[in-house]
């Protein structure tokens, strides 16, 4: 079982519907793995939420990240948005909101499933190129692969955020 730390300033921490909201906003993703040495690894990821699992893709021939998935599934999640550095009352600081989550990692092996992440992972980062969808995916869809994490703990942390008007 892993221990679960208190939160230094306790008062940032996010409820978990608030932690999803960030989740569901967040450009990409850093996701951590261990190597067999016991080597931290982290990429950043482009990434979309489908039913509460955050999924991602990779190459089909695979390479470090890949390698680490399959050698141990665990995984560690981080992602930050609303990142505004700035000065307040004589110090320096950022605004900031942020999710760690933790779980674990399988590859999609259901080719619908496959294909409806990939069509959602462009249309959450290239909507206007919508009709090129299908055909791009026609080309790229033997070499790429999807792969989907379930979360065991989601935590959201949020410092000095703007007020939404």
């Amino acid at each position: 079982m892993t221990k679960r730390y208190a939160m230094q300033m306790a008062e940032r921490e996010l409820t978990e519907a608030e932690a999803w909201e960030i989740l569901e906003a967040g450009e990409y993703a850093v996701v951590s793995t261990v190597d067999p040495d016991g080597t931290p690894y982290g990429i950043p990821l482009s990434y979309v939420i489908i039913d509460g699992k955050l999924y991602i893709h990779t190459g089909e021939r695979g390479g470090h990240k890949v390698d680490d998935f399959l050698h141990d599934a665990r995984v560690s999640v981080a992602v930050a948005t609303e990142v505004d550095p700035c000065f307040e009352d004589t110090f320096f600081t950022t605004r900031f909101a942020s999710v760690i989550a933790s779980g674990r990692i399988a590859k999609v092996e259901d080719s619908a499933m496959v294909r409806r992440v990939l069509v959602d992972l462009c249309m959450k980062y290239l909507p206007q190129y919508k009709e090129e969808i299908g055909p791009a995916i026609g080309r790229e869809i033997d070499t790429t692969a999807a792969w989907c994490i379930e979360f065991d703990e989601i935590r959201g942390k949020a410092g000095r955020r703007l007020s939404k008007q």
